[in-house]
């Protein structure tokens, strides 16, 4: 019996191969950024046979890599996390895409979109994050993640409690020396359907930087939010 055909002992039914990848599966949603070295520690397996298993939940779009080579969820299981309301805005994940990308690449700043969750949490289903060298850590990879919302930025567009200018702006919620500014992603009907962001350090995302960069977060927004409706 090869290793694809034996079965894991006191996991249930099942070849020992398909566990081994839902545990690395399960140690990134729950380490966040995490290297190769670290799971393969962490799993107590090879790093040969860690890697040819991660590759196999990065096709599949599970898991992926960011700028620093560490693993993060990918953005299949992102969208597995939600059921989608209303329907028309399914392809959310999809379509977020070149327009999270585009945002990133204008403002500078990493780029982020969350959806409702249950009991006033919401999911991100996507970032971007930026090139630049100073970023906070704290804010990568959080894509798949599900995060209370209470006090922040987020909750403020889902609440509708947006200022005159269309966006709202205010410090992180895990740190002060952070930006976020925020917009909400709206279907035809009116109704917000997402949270559109960005977030930086707040020495770079100045009033004089967030009156520039506010509308282009509003224009990215609804950008999406005409795609889906």
């Amino acid at each position: 019996m090869n290793e694809a055909q034996e079965e894991e002992p006191g996991s249930g039914q099942g070849p020992r191969s398909v566990h081994r990848a839902l545990e690395l599966l399960s140690r990134v949603v729950d380490a966040g950024p995490v290297s190769l070295s670290a799971l393969a520690r962490q799993a107590d397996l090879p790093a040969s046979t860690t890697m040819r298993m991660l590759r196999v939940l990065e096709h599949w779009d599970y898991v992926a890599k960011n700028q620093q080579g560490q693993f993060v969820v990918g953005a299949r299981f992102a969208q597995s996390r939600f059921t989608p309301e209303p329907a028309s805005a399914e392809h959310l994940n999809d379509l977020s895409a070149p327009i999270l990308e585009s945002l990133t690449e204008i403002t500078g700043e990493s780029s982020y979109l969350a959806v409702r969750g249950d009991a006033n949490t919401c999911v991100y289903l996507r970032e971007v994050q930026t090139s630049h060298p100073i970023r906070h850590v704290g804010f990568s990879g959080w894509q798949g993640r599900t995060v209370p919302m209470a006090s922040s930025a987020v909750a403020e567009v889902f609440e509708e409690r947006i200022p005159e200018t269309g966006y709202v702006v205010m410090d992180a919620v895990v740190t002060s020396e952070a930006t976020v500014v925020a917009a909400p992603v709206r279907s035809s009907s009116g109704e917000i359907i997402a949270v559109l962001s960005i977030v930086g350090p707040s020495y770079r995302l100045n009033s004089a930087a967030v009156a520039t960069v506010g509308p282009q977060v509003i224009a990215a927004a609804n950008e999406l939010g005409a795609k889906v409706s």
